[in-house]
């Protein structure tokens, strides 16, 4: 259980940090807590949305940060100036993840951006054990040159590659193509898929996927899961924004479909049990059981000459 500092005991503002979620779907979760007197203001720019929670007193702003992460425990990465590379830098070292990159257009996409995150270097190589080495680059290239699918097929194989190749937790890969990017997150047992706009900054994206991967949260919709080996569906290669605020929220079955299968079940099992007490009381001789439930309806009858007392 975490423990308060003096700090957090006394403030009564708070910048939330969130990424991958509709700033409106942010927004309206917020608007329940403005209502008890939490002032709120939400910010977007892309796929990331900063909010702001100003209470009248200290507890009133733990109900609703609280209560904000709780809903939002995914998208959700960090409080005041933390970044986004910076969280990603925090989740593999709180989890013990190692990171490499599986081509050099990857990396670029994230060098860039953690070269300033303080000990960064310790879940990162930056290229120097996987794609900036010449050795590990000649075999990564051997292993995909023929790789049939076109290029995502062969970034895809690229990621398996490199992974048993040096041996770590995760890998980054991307296909940078006209308009957009394919980016890949992969582990040992399968990759993270995501096409992204360029216009919707790449490199933030694959840190969000990273960040997620490590802390093994779900990922953001529009990405998708892929196993190695299996070609990777059409769907995959086209760019995902956020979807509608109506599509974001949690994907969860509707209660009538929870219902139906539970009456269905229910349904299964008195059929289950009433064989199952027909194969009892005829001895296995399912044949017989109309005449033992005639002869019972009959035993229940008064015979004639009976007296009713």
């Amino acid at each position: 259980m975490k423990h308060l500092t003096h700090e957090e005991k006394t403030q009564t503002a708070c910048v939330l940090r969130l990424f991958g979620m509709p700033a409106a779907a942010v927004r309206q979760a917020a608007q329940a807590f403005a209502a008890e007197g939490t002032a709120v203001r939400c910010r977007s720019r892309g796929a990331e949305t900063l909010l702001a929670l100003q209470a009248e007193t200290p507890a009133q702003l733990e109900k609703a940060r609280k209560a904000l992460q709780r809903q939002f425990a995914a998208q959700l990465y960090g409080e005041g100036e933390t970044t986004l590379a910076a969280a990603t830098v925090q989740a593999l070292e709180a989890h013990k993840k190692l990171l490499v990159c599986a081509d050099a257009a990857a990396g670029a996409l994230l060098e860039t951006r953690l070269e300033t995150v303080a000990v960064a270097e310790k879940v990162f190589d930056f290229g120097a054990m996987s794609y900036a080495d010449e050795k590990i680059r000649a075999k990564l290239d051997a292993k995909t040159r023929r790789v049939k699918g076109g290029p995502a097929a062969m970034a895809l194989a690229r990621v398996q590659a490199v992974l048993r190749l040096v041996g770590t937790d995760l890998a980054a890969g991307c296909v940078e193509r006209a308009e957009d990017t394919v980016l890949f997150v992969g582990s040992r047992r399968g990759c993270w898929v995501r096409t992204v706009a360029d216009t919707d900054t790449p490199a933030l994206w694959l840190l969000d996927m990273l960040r997620r991967a490590a802390c093994g949260l779900p990922q953001a919709a529009g990405t998708s899961w892929q196993k190695y080996g299996n070609a990777i569906p059409p769907e995959f290669l086209i760019a995902h924004g956020l979807p509608d605020v109506s599509e974001a929220a949690p994907a969860k079955p509707p209660r009538e479909r929870h219902l139906l299968r539970r009456l269905l079940l229910l349904l299964l099992l008195l059929v289950l049990a009433g064989a199952a007490a027909a194969w009892y009381y005829t001895g296995g001789d399912l044949t017989a059981l109309p005449q033992k439930l005639q002869s019972l309806g009959a035993d229940s009858l008064p015979h004639s000459g009976a007296k009713l007392i």
